[in-house]
This record gives C-alpha cells, structure tokens and sequence, in this order.
C-alpha cells in the first residue's frame, strides 16, 4: 500500500476504535441511569400512578388534537369551493 493510503488507513481505524469507545461508555452510562431510577422507583414505592396520570393526560390530548384535526378537514373538504 502506499503511505498515504496506509495512514488513512490507520486513521479510520483509530478512529473507528475512539467511537466504539464513546458509543460503548455513552451504553454503559444509559443503562446504568436507567438502573438507578429504577431502584429509586421500586424504594420509593410508586407503583407508576404519576406515570399513568401522564399517560392519560396526553391520551385525551392527542384525542382532542385528533378531533380538531378531522373537523377542520371536513370544514375545508365542505367550503373548498368557496375557498378558490
């Protein structure tokens, strides 16, 4: 190989091995966080009705959100003719 391919060559490859790197400390990181705030959860004794609150809340959003979407829809499905 000539030189210049060789070091490009060795450059991609440390490069390569710094990501894995990251990528492996950025997985180690993530699950460990998620292992902490779940022991904390399960200490605590929450059994997640906070989270189903917030489950519901943003269920009847997305409902009204949708609802509105459809109506609008129909109102201009209803008046496109007017509108042009």
């Amino acid at each position: 190989m000539p030189k210049t391919v060789r070091s490009i060559h060795t450059r991609v490859r440390w490069r390569y091995g710094q990501l894995v790197g990251v990528l492996t400390g950025l997985a180690v990181a993530l699950v460990t966080t998620v292992e902490n705030r779940w022991a904390q959860a399960r200490a605590s004794g929450d059994r997640g009705s906070e989270s189903v609150e917030k489950a519901v809340l943003v269920a009847i959003g997305l409902a009204v959100v949708l609802g509105l979407a459809f109506a609008i829809r129909a109102v201009v499905q209803k008046y496109q003719g007017q509108l042009q």
